[in-house]
């Protein structure tokens, strides 16, 4: 088999896995103390992505003065993403005489989309060292990225976007993740080791400002529930297991 054709397979498979949370969150009504419980067991999986798997290597060979600014740059953004979005949501709520409270968290699902994105470069990555080397870190990926989506859709659900644009959502999952893999197989592998670790710090730098800004805050929404410290401590200690597993 053409070992292009063998990337995008195992990227289907990551991708496949990852869309099965979206029909089982538009087909089960899942109460809100749940959606906070997953969202902090996210929180956590993302967390230890960028400090288990993205930022050491980056500093390690990256510039690193480059790679510190590409971080920092990478928080500056999706907090420019969060403000300019939740001013558009204000001055629309103003005009139709909305509650703000129950806007659509847009800074949330973008920094969701380029976690997906990031892990499927990760995929893609991996699979320029050896194939199975690709499908083990799909699979050990997929653990994570199938209940963020699960957890993004009946986020969604609860904050009233219409059901049409839901299963738009969950077809860019799929897409962000078939990108990121493509992209880190095809394109990255031929550039700059350096250049490439600035472009992690610069993709840490939003992922773990997503955790602190979006995915939490939304957790705590109604109130922090019961043992949130110990979701979240559990996502980062499964994610930092299975990153042992792959070595």
């Amino acid at each position: 088999m053409n070992e292009f054709v063998a990337v995008v397979l195992i990227a289907l498979l990551a991708a496949g896995l990852t869309y099965l949370g979206v029909p089982a969150a538009e087909r089960y009504a899942v109460p809100q103390r749940i959606v906070s419980g997953a969202l902090q067991f996210a929180a956590g999986i993302i967390t230890a992505l960028v400090a288990v798997t993205l930022m050491p290597p980056a500093m390690r060979n990256g510039p690193y003065v480059l790679t510190v600014l590409a971080f920092f740059a990478g928080g500056v953004l999706y907090v420019l993403l969060e403000y300019f979005t939740k001013q558009a949501q204000a001055e629309r709520s103003a005009g139709e005489g909305a509650s703000a409270s129950n806007e659509i968290s847009i800074g949330l699902f973008a920094g969701i989309l380029v976690d997906l994105f990031v892990d499927g470069v990760v995929i893609g990555i991996g699979s320029t060292l050896n194939l199975l080397t690709g499908l083990v870190m799909a699979l050990g990926l997929a653990l994570s990225t199938a209940p963020l989506a699960f957890v993004s859709i009946a986020t969604a659900k609860q904050q009233g976007m219409l059901a049409e644009h839901r299963r738009s959502l969950g077809w860019m999952f799929v897409a962000a993740l078939m990108a990121g893999a493509l992209l880190g197989y095809l394109v990255l592998q031929n550039q700059p080791l350096g250049l490439r670790m600035v472009l992690v710090a610069l993709a840490s730098g939003f992922l773990i400002t997503t955790v602190v800004q979006g995915i939490i805050p939304e957790a705590n929404r109604e109130g922090e529930p019961g043992f949130a410290g110990v979701l979240y401590i559990g996502g980062l200690s499964l994610y930092a297991l299975m990153s042992l597993a792959l070595r």
